[in-house]
């Protein structure tokens, strides 16, 4: 769960968008415009509830197609005191779910800002299996601050004034058998406010976040977090000097660009030991066209979101920071635009990473894994303990596993047992996808090392298998988040856009125990 945070939201996050969270044991006074949300299961006592709500509620309740299943809602209004109260019955499954949990906080909190309440009650007294006290009653209030602050979550930058819809709610009291799950609420809101940067960040239009604008963001990142005493820092290598260290894989991704490619490497030390150094590289390409492969239309329209790796990874790391992890941090993104024009690379060229290997070029629209090659060895060079990257890297995965699933490939079992335990806790879904050697058959050129994308079958893990090419010994693991890093449509606590996957699974690990060779 990592050290309780003894600060406010106000701290990193505007004071218009942060929520005042918090725990009572002592049912709230009804006020007017309030919302209380009420989570039922399928098997809970109709004569509860009339007890409770009043028989005209209970005869409503039973007169509708309310059973609470997953996913129903009832809600009506009543007066209590002169004041009218809105209630919302929520069908939900076991609240052992961290998937559930935060969904749970963040359909009410949507259902706030719905009716423009500015208070929100949410009635987990009655709540079975809910952790109330002990180790575990902080994780469920981290959850359930997450689910909370994304139920308020708008990218509206764009939208005139008389588009946006302010936000309505301020203050919420989860109302508990005990204010123990408290313990984790700042936990939570630093996790919300990093996945919300991570969408923001993602749902920018690419005329805006472009390599200078990632590069400027950390800057000013690391300004803040500075300012609060956290010990950070930040390089940013330009053109000239990512050439002068042979990063011809990377440059020759950006070379069709007018922007300027922008390796950006951010640093977070501990102010005590640290545990050990992770680095954590993340897909930049700003735009992707496709290059001279070009991409139709349809397939070019969500790919102002190809950075989501980036996003992630600069996201978690203004997360981690103010959450103290206990690991020295490393977050490496070489950022650039995959564009078409005279200067632009062309199928047949050769590269030339900077580990000497050459890559002949099969495939333009293959350039995700041709950026994360030179940052990958240029992580390697930090010597960390292990090494990840993120990546909206190929359309193969989500062939393979949905929309909604990350595909995650390593030979070290235990990053990857760490990882997947992190996922749970987490609440985002990922699953294994093996590396099989005798796919690298695929890779071979007759003119260079290899190249970059072998046959149509299998693309992601042989697109696993050429990245696994400049680990340069170091334990290492690759996430292809091309399916839940962006959504078509409203699920969970995602948004239509970028979705900040999986900000929140890198925060648990940080917070966790990573295993080590030590």
């Amino acid at each position: 769960m990592g050290p309780r945070v003894k600060r406010t939201l106000a701290d990193h996050k505007d004071e218009d968008r942060m929520l005042d969270i918090d725990w009572t044991t002592e049912e709230p006074a009804v006020t007017a415009g309030q919302l209380l949300v009420t989570p039922l299961r399928a098997d809970h006592d109709p004569e509860a509830l009339g007890q409770r709500f009043g028989a005209a509620a209970k005869q409503a309740v039973e007169q509708s197609p309310f059973a609470a299943k997953p996913g129903d809602t009832f809600t009506f209004t009543r007066e209590v005191d002169g004041a009218m109260q809105h209630v919302m019955l929520v069908g939900t499954p076991s609240l052992t779910d961290p998937a559930a949990l935060r969904q749970l906080a963040h359909d009410a909190a949507r259902e706030a800002q719905r009716v423009g309440a500015k208070h929100l009650v949410l009635d987990l007294h009655g709540a079975e299996g809910l952790p109330a006290e002990g180790d575990d009653a902080p994780q469920v209030g981290n959850l359930l601050a997450q689910g909370l602050e994304l139920g308020t979550y708008a990218y509206d930058r764009f939208l005139s004034e008389s588009g946006r819809r302010p936000a309505s709610l301020r203050a919420v009291s989860a109302w508990g058998r005990s204010a123990a799950p408290g313990d984790g609420s700042t936990h939570g809101q630093i996790v919300a406010a990093a996945v919300a940067r991570a969408r923001d960040l993602g749902n920018g239009p690419p005329g805006l976040v472009t390599p200078t604008f990632l590069a400027t963001t950390a800057e000013q990142m690391v300004e803040s977090l500075s300012a609060e005493g956290h010990d950070v820092s930040l390089k940013v290598l330009d053109h000239d000097e990512c050439k002068a260290l042979g990063m011809g894989c990377y440059l020759g991704v950006a070379q069709g660009s007018d922007e300027p490619p922008r390796f950006i490497h951010l640093t977070y030390r501990p102010k005590g030991t640290s545990k050990a150094r992770i680095c954590l590289i993340g897909k930049g390409v700003t735009f992707d066209s496709g290059g001279y492969s070009l991409k139709p239309t349809d397939g070019m329209l969500d790919m102002k979101l190809d950075m989501c790796g980036a996003a992630a990874v600069l996201a978690a790391f203004e997360g981690a920071t103010r959450l103290q992890v206990a690991y020295e941090v490393h977050v490496l993104v070489a950022a650039a635009e995959n564009l078409v024009s005279g200067k632009a690379y062309k199928l047949g060229d050769v590269l030339t990473a900077s580990n000497g290997k050459t890559v002949e070029i099969n495939n333009t629209d293959a350039e995700g894994r041709l950026t994360l090659a030179d940052a990958m060895i240029y992580g390697s060079k930090l010597e960390p303990e292990l090494m990840i990257d993120f990546a909206t890297l190929t359309g193969a995965c989500i062939v393979a596993l949905g929309p909604r699933i990350a595909g995650v490939m390593t030979n070290d079992e235990a990053a990857h047992a760490d990882w997947m335990a992190a996922s749970e806790r987490s609440g985002e879904t990922m699953w294994r996808l093996p590396l099989p050697e005798n796919l690298k058959e695929q890779l071979k050129s007759k003119i260079a090392d290899m190249r970059n994308t072998g046959e149509r079958w299998g693309g992601a893990l042989t697109a696993g298998l050429f990245l696994s090419e400049f680990n340069e010994g170091r334990r290492w693991m690759h996430v292809d988040i091309a399916g839940p890093a962006m959504a078509s449509k409203a699920y969970g606590v995602t948004t239509p856009g970028g979705s900040g996957v999986p900000v929140a699974t890198i925060l648990e690990l940080l917070c966790g125990e990573i295993q080590t060779t030590e």
